[in-house]
């Protein structure tokens, strides 16, 4: 009679018991490998769709205007002299001025833009430093026929830019407004300020992996997300613009140039007699909380002709996209344009 060694038997059961445990494994890892690149695919696919989808959608309200073999949209309303340039923050388009554009557009004509590469602009080419933006921005109003000298208007990022026109372009330039603009050393006179720009360069990186999933449409970041005080009817519209991949490119871009643009501004020096008003959120405490010391030197050193508005209660955000606060930031431009064409500055 034939038998098993109990031996024999202990053993195989085991044995095949780890085989079968491995290959459950492996289709588990193998099920998760295809998950992953299945939903990595849909959401590349997702983003390119509906990118498309929002082109056709949600086309430029203002002109697109050919500069130096790529397109960049200007946005000008009103009548009037001198003409104001409103140049937005980082990671901002043309439509962040809903609340103040019409205001100036009461008084003269005025003008916001998309750099290059955000909003309805094309991209443009590398380094995104202030240089290269302000003469950007310069062949823009000139090829749309929109003469100087300027009233430029610059919030946040945009106000470092302003003044790299400003220094650039000094016979195009009749006043300069700062609304809670940056100062060239909020990124490398602390410890704390150097560690948030580094933190921040981090999370831009992260965010153009997020948009090119189509992530950033689920999940809005502060420079995604409408403000509350925007009209219903433009939210799709600010969705549409904002939560492109190129934008998310270009907002990276700025900033990983920021220092360079910085120092540009620093080598250049001062102002002048040029007229400027700063205008400083009260309740900004900015990275390092010396953004009331911050605004305090701009006031003094950039200029010999300054004025200093200090808008008690306001965060940053605010002097833009809250109609309380967002007439201050009005009422600063309105001064400046008045103080222009008193001094007959303004292009006849």
């Amino acid at each position: 009679m034939n038998t098993i060694s109990p031996t024999n038997s202990v053993t195989a059961e085991p044995k095949d018991a780890g085989h079968r445990g491995h290959t459950r494994i492996l289709h588990f890892v193998r099920a998760i490998v295809i998950g992953t690149i299945l939903l990595t695919a849909a959401g590349f696919a997702y983003q390119v769709v509906v990118t498309r989808m929002d082109e056709l959608k949600y086309p430029a309200p203002g002109r697109m205007v050919d500069v130096d073999g790529f397109e960049m949209h200007l946005y000008c309303t009103g009548d009037g002299s001198p003409t104001v340039v409103l140049e937005p923050g980082g990671g901002s388009s043309s439509l962040v001025w809903y609340l103040i554009q019409p205001e100036i557009a009461a008084t003269t004509r005025v003008c916001a833009y998309d750099r290059a590469g955000m909003g309805w602009s094309d991209s443009g080419p590398a380094p995104r430093d202030g240089k290269r933006i302000a003469s950007e921005l310069h062949t823009l109003l000139s090829r749309a026929d929109i003469p100087g000298p300027y009233v430029l208007a610059g919030w946040s990022y945009g106000g470092l830019f302003a003044r790299s026109f400003a220094v650039q372009y000094p016979d195009d330039t009749a006043g300069l407004v700062l609304l809670d603009a940056s100062h060239t050393d909020i990124w490398t006179r602390t410890a704390l300020g150097q560690s948030r720009y580094k933190n921040d360069s981090v999370i831009y990186t992260g965010m153009r992996l997020f948009a090119r999933l189509g992530l950033l449409r689920l999940f809005p970041t502060p420079f995604t997300a409408p403000p509350e005080s925007l009209p219903k009817q433009q939210v799709p519209q600010w969705k549409a613009v904002h939560n492109t991949t190129t934008s998310v490119d270009t907002t990276e871009a700025e900033s990983r140039s920021i220092i360079d643009t910085m120092a540009q501004l620093r080598q250049a020096g001062d102002l002048g007699d040029l007229p400027l008003i700063v205008v400083t959120a009260g309740e900004n405490q900015g990275a390092d909380g010396l953004w009331a010391v911050y605004q305090d030197e701009l006031a003094a050193s950039l200029s010999t002709d300054s004025v200093h508005m200090i808008v008690e209660g306001a965060q940053h955000q605010q002097l833009v996209f809250d109609p309380e606060y967002s007439q201050a930031s009005s009422s600063a431009i309105l001064q400046m344009i008045e103080k222009v064409r008193a001094a007959g500055t303004e292009k006849p």
